[in-house]
């Protein structure tokens, strides 16, 4: 029997304020424009991705990326950078905020992406092979220093719709637009 309670953003935002639950294993999904470069927007337009991944929340970014470090036998040196050029705010392991926009953002070690679309703006489906050479380049091992990168994320509040944690999902509402 699947237990699913609806939440409204609000609700979820206090929810992610007050984590104390440590790191748990989480899986959500989220609606976004994935960045295209500049080919990519002239060829595709805006697309829509939507994902269902799983990861970690409540999990210290450092620690994880000091702990890979370790595992590879190289120096725990890694101090991450401030968020947003220091326009982000940590308000707990789970959640931060953008303090200029106002914004909310659940923060989450990716580890795996069960499935993800991309569609055009006509709704058609895009194969991820054909938009992956637009997607900007990144590799986060590079400034980890590790081998195996540790995959942070922080993803708007507003664009998360299920958040499974501990054999509830919690859909969340959005906000009615008048």
């Amino acid at each position: 029997m699947k237990n699913t309670v609806k939440i409204s953003k609000a609700q979820f935002i206090e929810m992610l304020k007050n984590w104390n639950h440590g790191a748990q294993p989480v899986s959500l999904q989220y609606v976004t424009e994935p960045k295209l470069n500049k080919a990519g927007k002239d060829r595709f337009g805006s697309v829509t991705k939507i994902a269902n991944v799983g990861g970690m929340v409540g999990y210290c970014y450092e620690n994880s990326v000091n702990n890979q470090l370790e595992r590879e036998q190289k120096e725990k040196d890694f101090v991450s950078q401030q968020l947003w050029n220091g326009k982000g705010k940590r308000i707990s392991l789970a959640l931060s905020t953008h303090v200029e926009k106002g914004t909310f953002y659940l923060t989450y070690k990716a580890q795996q992406t069960f499935k993800s679309y991309h569609f055009d703006t006509a709704l058609n489906l895009i194969p991820v092979a054909l938009l992956k050479p637009f997607f900007p380049q990144s590799d986060p091992a590079k400034y980890q220093g590790t081998e195996k990168a540790v995959y942070h994320r922080e993803i708007a509040v507003d664009n998360v719709r299920r958040f499974k944690f501990k054999k509830t999902t919690y859909e969340i509402i959005p906000d009615a637009k008048f």
